[in-house]
């Protein structure tokens, strides 16, 4: 510590958690095993637990453009994590627990400036923001978190590799959990292995969710041998409650998760004819999403062309208490994903009580134990035969299982209160071996409610993400105005809705950055005929994004900014923008340097998690 620099007293498990992966309004499964050690983990009382995750502004244009989009961005989100009053909601949208949450804006996707470990760079200017404010103790602008005695990243890359930095500048020990299943691609790139590497180095702890994964890592990178710890996800098991017999549930397969190739959609799908040869009157509900429109897409062709369209149900995304309602009618659970670090799905399955037949992946096959047939059954990867197989022979079975014994098998190695207490043991001895010890302060209060009335504006020219708007509460929704782009979508029950005078969506015209070098002869050709308005605004026969941005985004934002001063019958108040992607913000810069509005450090996520914790404020911690 250098002789000018107060020697700081912290709280001894003062925590901070940095998690991309974490629930928000825009994807409330993302990271949910992450949130429920998070909560089961502040719940032992040994632990003040604090969160930072990111929300991501879309970057648009070509390389240059990107550029300087990205350091705007930046630039705009860092002076206010400094100064904006409530960097950290009280509680995280959706969630049971009073865990303070930060979400902080970064640009996102690739830009020349940045390279290939943009994701890590992004994080750590947000960060860097967040670190400068804990250590000008005398900004008179509090936290709601206190300085943390430790940080806990969850993945190497690219929360581990931004953590890193911040550890360093708080002078704090750092730990790292690996949930990834890629890491060997990560440790293969040059950049982003170096980073990776560079952070599990910086890292007391190393933790691994399954034996599995420990034995990869190892292999990857010997020397950290003596820092690995297996410590598995965290279950909520009364979140689910025991299914009924299995002779009264129906005839139902079901699989959650993420609807990718890579998840083993395709091996499934083409089992199940198989399987209902022998069991006709089975069929197969697929809980999740596709990555995009046309995978979705072809995942339906697919299950038309083996003849199982009509028994296969391809539902959306649910919260947790719809996946339980779904494990309560199913008759088995089959995870068909040929690598899997831990398999969070299948041990909510066991939790309530039903089998599950699952492909050898690692982490799954771990979680079945020694005897996978006592819990269901476990086949060898990318063979649809053996899948069906091992699935009608378990469903020939069903009476055989008992349902307390399948939620027993998670609960004494997975429990929320088991797992919390060995990672409240794991803080507590990295603290004893060298962290900081004492008692700091209590968590300051949030300032928000000394302050004036605030005034929200969205900002979202891109309709994809307006529209998220509407997952926010009535009284949420009430108080906002929102600013987008055509076409605009159906936003019911916010204030009002200002469209901009851009000229077609943001996502359209931002094709103009992103041509690319001019091309001659055919190709220049065909690039027209593509990209028709993009080509005209390159040759200045329209009006260019940036200066459209500029001036139509701009007034666009003001006029909203009119029509938000007169909600909930009119009187002054501050105005905030709540910008979601680089170009939003790019339209929102003037505005908020010349001090006529303050920016939000995050994004809709962050917004849920304000207007949740004004509605009901957590008990006291």
């Amino acid at each position: 510590m250098g002789p000018d620099r107060p020697t700081i007293v912290h709280a001894s498990a003062d925590v901070l958690v940095v998690a991309s992966w974490y629930p928000g309004i825009e994807d409330p499964v993302a990271g949910r095993f992450v949130a429920d050690q998070v909560e089961a983990t502040a719940a032992t009382g040994r632990a003040r637990l604090a969160v930072v995750s990111f929300e991501d502004a879309a970057l648009t244009g070509s390389g240059r453009r990107r550029d300087a989009l990205a350091a705007l961005t930046r630039d705009l989100a860092a002076t206010a994590t400094r100064t904006h009053p409530s960097v950290f909601s009280a509680r995280g949208h959706g969630l049971a627990s009073g865990v303070p949450v930060a979400r902080l804006t970064i640009p996102s996707g690739r830009r020349p400036a940045a390279g290939a470990g943009h994701a890590a760079v992004a994080r750590q200017d947000a960060l860097a923001a967040l670190g400068e404010r804990w250590l000008a103790a005398d900004s008179g602008v509090p936290l709601l978190a206190p300085r943390p005695a430790l940080i806990h990243a969850h993945t190497g890359y690219p929360d581990g590799a931004a953590a890193a930095d911040l550890a360093r500048a708080l002078e704090c020990p750092l730990v790292i959990t690996e949930h990834a299943s890629y890491i060997a691609r990560q440790l293969a790139a040059p950049e982003v292995g170096q980073r990776y590497r560079a952070a599990i180095e910086r890292a007391i702890r190393v933790v691994a969710v399954s034996r599995t994964l420990a034995t990869e890592l190892i292999e990857l990178v010997p020397e950290i041998e003596p820092k690995v710890v297996v410590i598995p996800n965290a279950v909520d098991i009364d979140a689910f409650q025991l299914a009924p017999p299995a002779r009264s549930r129906g005839r139902e397969l079901l699989f959650v998760g993420h609807r990718k190739p890579t998840k083993g959609i395709g091996i499934l799908l083409r089992a199940l004819p198989s399987i209902r040869e022998r069991h006709p009157d089975v069929t197969l509900r697929l809980i999740g999403r596709s990555p995009d429109e046309a995978t979705e897409a072809a995942w339906h062709r697919l299950a038309a062309e083996l003849g199982i369209g009509d028994a296969v149900a391809f539902d959306g995304q649910t919260d947790r208490s719809g996946v339980a309602a779904a494990m309560r009618r199913a008759a088995l659970f089959v995870h068909p994903s040929p690598r899997e670090t831990f398999g969070v799905v299948a041990a909510e399955a066991l939790a309530a009580g039903v089998p599950v037949v699952a492909v050898d992946s690692g982490g799954v096959t771990e979680l079945l134990g020694d005897d996978p047939d006592a819990l269901g059954a476990v086949v060898p990867a990318d063979d649809p035969e053996a899948l069906a197989n091992a699935v009608a022979r378990t469903l020939d079975r069903l009476d055989a299982f008992d349902p307390d014994i399948l939620r027993a098998s998670v609960t004494t190695r997975y429990g929320s209160a088991t797992v919390a207490s060995r990672i409240a043991d794991l803080y507590e001895e990295v603290l004893a071996d060298g962290g900081p010890a004492g008692h700091g302060a209590r968590p300051q209060a949030d300032l928000e409610a000394a302050r004036p009335h605030v005034i929200r504006v969205v900002v979202a020219f891109d309709p994809d993400r307006a529209k998220h708007v509407t997952s926010l509460s009535d009284a949420a929704r009430a108080r906002l105005v929102v600013v987008t782009s055509a076409p605009p979508p159906p936003l019911d029950g916010v204030a009002a809705v200002i469209e901009s005078r851009l000229g077609g969506s943001a996502r359209t015209l931002a094709d103009a950055g992103a041509l690319g070098p001019p091309v001659r002869g055919v190709r220049r050709v065909l690039r027209a005929l593509r990209h028709p308005v993009a080509v005209a605004r390159r040759r200045g026969l329209l009006p260019g994004l940036e200066r459209l941005i500029r001036t139509r985004g701009t007034a666009a934002i003001e006029a909203a900014m009119r029509r938000a001063t007169t909600v909930g019958g009119g009187g002054s108040g501050e105005i905030e923008l709540v910008c979601l992607d680089a170009l939003d913000h790019e339209a929102a810069a003037a505005l908020v340097r010349r001090r006529q509005a303050r920016l939000a450090p995050g994004g809709l996520s962050s917004l849920a998690d304000r207007a949740e914790a004004e509605v009901s404020p957590p008990e006291p911690r």
